[in-house]
């Protein structure tokens, strides 16, 4: 599962969580990972449109779970800036972040 046990320091392990197929799109980037707090936020397409999503790894399953299957919290469009800016993140990753969540680029090009 994907619950405390799983390798969230791995960054492959996490971008292959990728439920609901049907509307998820990659996961193409790890933006951010807490280890300690055991979340990870990531880039990827939500019903065709570039978001930000979130999942944490702790107890049997983590959070969210759905019939079983581990998968992202998605990020309202409205709150994905004022989460980038609270995060420790350097220029060019930014602005390759803003180019994404744009349209600018596709997410394979993260």
């Amino acid at each position: 599962m994907a619950g405390e046990k799983f390798p969230i320091e791995d960054d492959s392990a996490v971008l292959k969580l990728s439920s609901p197929r049907r509307s998820v799109g990659g996961p193409y980037k790890v933006v951010f990972t807490h280890t300690a707090e055991r979340y990870a936020i990531v880039a990827l397409d939500w019903d065709s449109k570039p978001s930000l999503g979130i999942r944490w790894f702790w107890g049997a399953k983590g959070n969210p779970c759905s019939t079983g299957y581990p998968t992202w919290f998605i990020y309202p469009s409205e709150l994905v800036y004022s989460l980038l800016n609270g995060l420790p993140l350097d220029y060019a990753e930014r602005r390759q972040l803003d180019r994404y969540l744009t349209g600018e680029i596709g997410g394979t090009e993260l």
